[in-house]
């Protein structure tokens, strides 16, 4: 893959960028990942509990992400597998990824001020949701 030129105004209709093909690279790692991991702790949420309250462990955030309960974790891991999905589609070259990814990740930034009353809005999280979301949609000319 030649990363010199990310910009796809340089590619033929039907074709997949370069810039395509690395946010949906970088899009399956983060998002499968992460749909894992919610997976993972919403079906051992309560051994989870005891080894942070038996074990005394200081991860940071993380007792707040907990009190969002098992709902929180599931709704991650739904929300973390359209947008995989999503991913999946644009590698495609289908449109209809691009708007599962994109209403995947409104929900992914909603989800703990919804969920989590005391967590605060990550700006970090806004601003690279919109760089994902803005490179996605440069090549949304290059999708069916």
């Amino acid at each position: 893959m030649n990363f010199e030129n990310l910009t796809p105004a340089q590619k033929e209709p039907g074709k997949r960028s370069d810039l395509l093909t690395l946010l949906c690279v970088l899009t399956f790692i983060g998002s499968g990942l992460a749909a894992f991991s919610n997976l993972f702790i919403y079906l051992s949420f309560e051994e989870m509990l005891t080894i942070v309250e038996d074990y005394e462990v200081d991860i940071p955030g993380f007792d707040m992400m907990m009190s969002g309960g098992k709902p929180f974790f599931i709704t991650g891991f739904i929300l973390y597998t359209f947008s995989w999905v999503g991913a999946l589609q644009m590698w495609k070259l289908k449109k209809i990824g691009f708007h599962f990814y994109t209403s995947a990740q409104i929900f992914i930034l909603l989800l703990p001020v919804i969920l989590i009353p005391s967590y605060p809005f990550s700006i970090f999280s806004l601003l690279f949701t919109v760089v994902f979301v803005g490179g996605f949609a440069i090549n949304l000319k290059f999708m069916k």
